[in-house]
């Protein structure tokens, strides 16, 4: 499926993590050790640090491809599409680049978060997401 949608030009690493998360979703690094446990795939953490800096930049290239998988095989359109804004906390109190300190509907706004936004079609097709910096 993913070599139908074009996903072929991508990292093993990066298709694999998208496939695992379908069993179950859960974090990069778990993922990882979930790969190697269900399906005796092993990629090294050191590999996925190594490639997600690179995996940013394709952030445009799989949602095109999503879209134009959507539309050739699923009839999708624009009619009305839904987004939604909210913010993700860290466990942590240390703020950094991405992270920082703010408003959260948590009421956790000592601990440095992000805000991110979702778009996706009246059928919860994800159309595209971006992580916003305060």
């Amino acid at each position: 499926m993913q070599q139908q949608v074009g996903f072929d030009i991508l990292p093993i690493l990066l298709r694999d993590l998208a496939t695992i998360r379908l069993f179950e979703p859960a974090s990069k690094l778990r993922s990882i050790d979930l790969m190697a446990q269900y399906f005796g795939i092993h990629h090294s953490r050191k590999t996925y640090y190594k490639i997600a800096p690179e995996c940013i930049q394709l952030k445009d290239v799989v949602e095109q491809k999503v879209l134009n998988f959507a539309k050739a095989h699923y009839s999708f359109n624009y009619d009305l599409l839904f987004y939604d804004v909210t913010t993700l906390y860290f466990e942590t109190f240390e703020e950094d680049e991405l992270r920082k300190n703010g408003f959260s509907k948590d009421n956790k706004s000592q601990q440095p978060q992000i805000l991110i936004a979702l778009m996706v079609s009246k059928e919860g097709f994800p159309i595209a997401y971006e992580v916003f910096f305060w």
